[in-house]
């Protein structure tokens, strides 16, 4: 059995569960709400996505200028802001691993002033490389915990974010024989808290990087 904290619409990875007569449980334990908010009046350079949710709600309200720089943590955010009709110029390749993406990310904006739209839960990854006066916060939306209590004890559980896996352990516990997929670093950072280990991290994030781990480790004889 297999648990993902999130709602899985990738195509190739739902037709590789079906092939490998994967049971699965997709299931989210947190969910989203805008927050209202302001389109910022004042000037800056570059709007930093951190998600394809976080585009969503500023994009839903908001129009960019074309004189501002857009960036985002990696290509799923990227791919999303393009559908929406706009042109990205920095995508972060390691959006599994923020530190990496926040160091590229300071050398590209080069002392320019950053918009973020985030949530209220958002980790500020991008901003620690970044001094204070280029730095524009904006809460667009807010994550609230609503964990469900699983009936079985899945044998793999994949872990989307930490507010998921802090979710999750509100009504849930985790035996040492199930194994932990984080979905990054940080995800791997909250275990490490909650004194629980990460049996695998993925790097870029993505559902084919997933796929190739539980094909490798889990489920070998899929086809």
């Amino acid at each position: 059995m297999l648990f993902i904290s999130k709602k899985v619409t990738d195509k190739d990875f739902l037709s590789f569960v079906k092939d490998a007569d994967i049971n699965m449980i997709d299931q989210p334990m947190i969910s989203f709400v805008a927050e209202p908010f302001d389109c910022p009046k004042e000037e800056y350079e570059v709007v930093f996505f951190t998600s394809p949710r976080s585009a969503g709600f500023y994009l839903d309200q908001c129009t960019i200028p074309k004189s501002v720089v857009i960036a985002t943590i990696g290509r799923a955010t990227s791919d999303y802001v393009e559908s929406r009709g706009y042109s990205v110029d920095f995508t972060g390749i390691t959006s599994g691993n923020p530190a990496k993406v926040s160091a590229d990310f300071s050398v590209f904006v080069a002392g320019r002033k950053v918009l973020f739209p985030q949530s209220n839960y958002s980790h500020q990854s991008m901003q620690k490389r970044l001094y204070e006066g280029q730095i524009t916060d904006l809460i667009v939306y807010k994550t609230a915990l609503t964990p469900v209590k699983l009936d079985i004890k899945p044998s793999v559980l994949v872990f989307t974010s930490p507010t998921n896996l802090n979710s999750f352990l509100s009504l849930n516990t985790i035996d040492e024989h199930q194994k932990i997929i984080a979905w990054g670093k940080t995800t791997e950072s909250f275990l490490h808290k909650n004194n629980l280990k990460a049996d695998f991290t993925l790097e870029y994030s993505s559902f084919g990087e997933l796929q190739e781990v539980l094909e490798k480790h889990f489920y070998t004889n899929s086809k």
